[in-house]
């Protein structure tokens, strides 16, 4: 193609290897003069190499002082979110065990059963016992809950007769060195009185039982509170069923010694053990007692005809006769000294009166001749009894 057919082509077009040149736009009222701030050059856009430098070092310590500040804060954040591993709750039994120490067990161990933070319960006893029924109730409350999570019990003074039928199926009992009486498995009761016909009842022993009756009573009762003894225990105790019927109150060395209990300690190291059985590192205690102390002693009434019952107040009578599952030691407290008091093996408190002895002499004689005809049979039918029904329940 000559050069006159190629199209002119002016100074300012650029060509096909060149940079653009900016065309050279004069000034008009229409299209002001542009300054050098309307459009950023690339070295404002990214600023110079010292700039940079100083803002990396910036955000560098400030992310240093981030993380330090963290591992000050995080321990006190996650220890006031998370809180303790779990609970050991502490649970009283203090004074004569009557329906309202019964209840106070049976409530809060079924709480700790059914509360997702209690991991172990131990049990602080101050008690020589009281009511045999109720203790028997509590006896069961233990017993169900030591077989969910560690149930350890501690004796400071006393922790016999019913007190120790509540414990037995503790996994470990302790006691105080100076402990005056643990054990003490058996039952007690007011001499047998004969009682005779009363024309204003509807039958002839709604006036009372007669002293036989009375006495095998007694017996069974005893026999089943040595048959649960013995289930629970009767690994540990190194006595044999004679001398563990024997009803005696030991000291906390000899209770260790015998098997009666475990170790020697207090409520802080059952706590201790206690959570370390449940695997707690970190734990908190939570101490139950009664509202209001439980009473020293149980409301008594003597009637007419000699025998004494258990009442809530002076017009309420609970039973026919007073049986107690309460340790010697605990007689006066519970009873007072008014009322004459023989256990199922004929023995008297300390201050017992020659008077005293000549009856309880008769009753051991006759509860003698009894044991012989009924205790074996009577305790083999409570041991079968008690194996078929696993313990009694809740």
């Amino acid at each position: 193609m000559s050069s006159e057919d190629s199209p002119s082509r002016t100074p300012d077009e650029p060509t096909d290897d060149a940079e653009p040149a900016s065309p050279d736009r004069s000034s008009t009222a229409a299209d002001p003069p542009r300054t050098t701030t309307d459009r950023p050059t690339a070295a404002d856009a990214s600023g110079s190499p010292l700039d940079r430098i100083e803002t990396r070092h910036a955000v560098g310590v400030a992310a240093v002082l981030a993380v330090a500040a963290g591992l000050l804060v995080a321990p006190g954040v996650y220890g006031a979110v998370t809180g303790p591993d779990g609970t050991v709750a502490v649970i009283e039994i203090d004074g004569a065990i009557d329906s309202g120490t019964a209840q106070h067990v049976e409530d809060n161990l079924r709480d700790a059963r059914t509360n997702d933070s209690i991991e172990a319960v131990v049990l602080e006893v101050d008690s020589g016992g009281g009511l045999p029924a109720q203790s028997e109730r509590m006896y069961a409350a233990v017993d169900r809950t030591a077989s969910v999570m560690p149930v350890y019990a501690a004796v400071d003074t006393l922790g016999a007769s019913g007190a120790y039928l509540a414990i037995a199926p503790a996994d470990r009992i302790y006691v105080a060195p100076s402990a005056q009486a643990v054990g003490s498995v058996g039952v007690a009761g007011t001499a047998p009185t004969p009682s005779g016909p009363n024309a204003g009842t509807t039958g002839p022993d709604k006036a009372g039982t007669d002293p036989d009756t009375q006495r095998e009573r007694r017996q069974t009762l005893a026999n089943l509170f040595i048959a649960n003894v013995l289930e629970q225990r009767g690994d540990e105790i190194e006595l044999d069923r004679e001398a563990i019927a024997h009803a005696d109150a030991y000291l906390g060395t000899e209770a260790v010694e015998n098997g009666f209990a475990d170790r020697f300690g207090f409520v802080g190291g059952a706590v201790a053990d206690a959570a370390a059985e449940a695997g707690l590192d970190d734990y908190a205690v939570d101490t139950r007692r009664t509202e209001s102390r439980i009473p020293g002693g149980l409301s008594l009434l003597e009637r007419d005809d000699g025998t004494v019952v258990v009442a809530d107040a002076s017009d309420d009578q609970l039973g026919d006769g007073l049986i107690l599952a309460v340790a010697p030691a605990a007689w006066d407290e519970t009873v007072g000294d008014d009322v004459v008091m023989t256990s199922y093996t004929a023995r008297l408190p300390a201050d017992g009166s020659e008077a005293d002895a000549a009856t309880a002499g008769d009753a051991d004689a006759t509860n003698g001749d009894e044991s012989a005809a009924i205790g074996d049979d009577s305790a083999a039918a409570i041991d079968a009894a008690v194996a078929a029904n696993g313990g009694a329940g809740e």
